[in-house]
This record gives structure tokens, sequence and C-alpha cells, in this order.
């Protein structure tokens, strides 16, 4: 199926489904919500006590106590968020696919160590590969930086005019093989939705294998929602904008999967539920 294809395939199971997805929305957005207002109500607090330097922006940068209390802040919170949107994005696939997911809510909540850990060590695993994969044009980049900042135009050398062309080639094509690599990754979230026992690196192996010749199909598909975007300072449209994008990008990796598409953590739903009546 083409991206126009998938789509349509996916405004009718979201016509079908719209109430559920409407409700994970909401849910997603609560939790937003909830964050903002709980970081709002610490920072007016530490303004009553004279401890707004946590809250700058510009103490973050030198103040050692400062860095300390945001990295002890990101380590505690990021484990509960990275855990909390690896089990959304489970419901959605659920959801999407018309299919109960009352009971994959139940099982994931009663091993939330176990999945929260995974999705973790996934996070991390894949901002590593993406991180390593962009160090080449971070060079580049700061290569183009020190040329041109570093020497005034008037005393560029040729030797130094002839490798700034050569940094930001280099940087140009660098980004375009780091943004291929993103996107071959596209499916390791997916595979490990339907899986999360799977190995990681046998899901990024997957991935980059099902994505070849798909690469221009999923950022086509991506830039179809770029329109949409202003409309969310109205807040409202996300509620149906975003479930209607999650939808259809179920929908999309389906077809990108094709037999791949093994929901095994339905099968462990089945035993855990035979077992735990």
């Amino acid at each position: 199926m083409n991206v126009e294809q998938v789509k349509a395939r996916a405004r009718t199971r979201f016509r079908d489904n719209g109430g559920n997805c409407f409700s994970m929305s909401m849910f997603l957005f609560s939790i937003a919500g909830f964050l903002f207002v709980f970081f709002s109500s610490v920072r007016l607090i530490f303004e009553q006590v004279g401890w707004e330097k946590y809250f700058s922006l510009r103490a973050l940068r030198y103040d050692g106590d400062v860095m300390i209390f945001w990295a002890v802040i990101m380590t505690l919170m990021t484990p509960l968020v990275v855990g909390e949107w690896w089990v959304i994005n489970r419901l959605f696939v659920d959801i999407s696919r018309g299919e109960d997911f009352v009971e994959t809510k139940k099982y994931l909540n009663a091993h939330v160590n176990i999945y929260g850990f995974k999705a973790l060590l996934l996070a991390i695993d894949i901002l590593l590969r993406k991180f390593i994969m962009l160090i080449p044009a971070l060079i580049g980049g700061y290569g183009i930086y020190y040329l041109v900042a570093g020497t005034p135009h008037a005393q560029l050398s040729s030797l130094k005019l002839l490798l700034l062309m050569l940094c930001i080639g280099f940087t140009g094509v660098w980004l375009g093989i780091f943004f291929r690599y993103i996107i071959s990754l596209a499916m390791v979230n997916q595979i490990m939705l339907l899986n999360p026992r799977a190995k990681i690196s046998k899901a990024v192996a997957l991935s980059k294998k099902l994505m070849e010749g798909n690469h221009m199909k999923y950022f086509v598909f991506h830039l179809t929602f770029v329109k949409f975007i202003p409309f969310f300072i109205l807040i409202y449209p996300f509620f149906v904008v975003y479930p209607y994008y999650k939808t259809c990008k179920v929908t999309l990796a389906e077809e990108i999967l094709g037999d791949y598409w093994q929901d095994k953590l339905k099968a462990s739903v089945r035993r855990w539920r035979r077992y735990s009546l």
C-alpha cells in the first residue's frame, strides 16, 4: 500500500475506535499537565524560600548545586516517563487495531518493573546508536565553526578555504546518512512493542532489513502531518490529530512488517490471565 492507502485504512479504524483513541490522548495530555503543574508549583515554592536559582538556565551553566539538582530529578523521572510512554504506545497498538486493551493494561501494570526497565534500556540503546552515528557530523560542524569563526574572512587562505568546503560537503553528506540511519531504525520500537522480550540488537537488525526501500515512504508519511502542526497552538486539535497519527503509524507498521507482525505480548497476556484466575 502507498501512503494514501495506509491513511485511508487508518481512517476507517479511527472511526471505529475513535472514542478509545480520544481517551488515550486525554490520558497522555493529563500526564503532561500534571508534570507542568508539579514543576510550576515547585518553582513557586523555591522562589518563596529564595532558591530561585534552581530554575535559572543561567545558573544551570555554572552552578554545581543546580547541575546536581537537575541530574537527580532527571535520573528519578526518566525511567517513569519512558516506561509510561512505552505503555501508552503499546495500548495504542491494541486500540488502533480494535483489540481489547484493558487486559493488556492490567498485564503491563502487573509487570511494570520488567517492561519499564526494558523500555528504558531500549531508549538508552537507540539514543546511543543515534549519537554515535551523529559524531562525524558534529566533528564536521565544529570544523566549519572553527574555520569561519576562528579566522577573519580576509585571512582565509586557499588551504583553509579548501578545508572549509570539504567540511561543509562532508557534514552535509553525513547528515543525509544520519537521517537515513534514523529512518532505518523506525520499526525497532514497533517490534519491541509486539515482543518486549526480543533482543534489542535483533530488533535493530530486523528494522534495518524491513526499512530497505521504505525510507521515502516513511518520510512522506510524516510529511503529510506537518500541515497539522500550526493547529496545535489551539491545543484541542491535538486530541484528534495525535490519535489519528498514531492509528496511521500502527497501520503503516503493519504494512512494513508484513509477516513479521507477530504480537507475542498478546500471548503473554492470555497466559497470565489464564494462570491468574
